[in-house]
């Protein structure tokens, strides 16, 4: 019996203990710092732009992300439209999440992910509203500016050589169905 009520004893100045003197403060996202240029150099996409549309998952969804569309001004890296779609964590800034505001203009930094292909951002990313980071644009240098013309003649395909590899599997597609329905005629015959 003694054995038991001193278990207890020790048990319960263990938890008051735990509860009395708490541990050190925990953050659930820190950011590892880096600079302008390293950003440049390390993020798949970097450009300025104004979000146009923010569409998000329902309560309902499993999503965790926002999906943001800006309308790229300055490019400085990794830009193949006028319109940029970026996916940022819904999670809030605890889980190292962000929001944009639409109809305001910001300096984005965002990494195509391997598993959807799709940019991706994050608080950790340091991306910042426009009247923000004007130092952080002056470290980076000029940009290229973006218009609506600089992708007007893409017709959708980023590589000539695409059009010659649909075509000819078409084509060949075409010709095996032809040689295929041919046989298949004669041998009703």
């Amino acid at each position: 019996m003694r054995i038991i009520i001193t278990a207890v004893l020790v048990l319960i100045l263990c938890a008051t203990s735990v509860i009395v003197w708490p541990g050190e403060r925990a953050y659930a996202c820190s950011c590892v710092e880096s600079s302008v240029q390293e950003k440049l150099e390390t993020y798949t996409a970097v450009f300025t732009g104004k979000v146009v549309e923010i569409s998000g998952p329902s309560i309902f969804s499993n999503e965790k992300n926002k999906k943001y569309t800006l309308d790229v001004d300055t490019a400085w890296k990794g830009v193949d439209a006028k319109q940029m779609t970026v996916l940022i964590s819904n999670l809030g800034e605890g889980a190292c999440g962000t929001t944009l505001t639409k109809d305001l203009s910001y300096l984005i930094f965002a990494n195509q992910n391997d598993k959807d292909g799709k940019l991706h951002s994050s608080l950790c990313s340091g991306n910042l509203q426009l009247e923000q980071a004007g130092e952080a644009i002056n470290m980076l240098g000029k940009g290229t500016p973006v218009s609506p013309d600089d992708f007007r003649n893409s017709g959708g395909y980023r590589n000539p050589w695409m059009i010659v590899l649909y075509g000819g599997g078409t084509v060949g597609l075409l010709v095996l169905l032809g040689g295929w329905l041919r046989r298949r005629k004669r041998l009703r015959i």
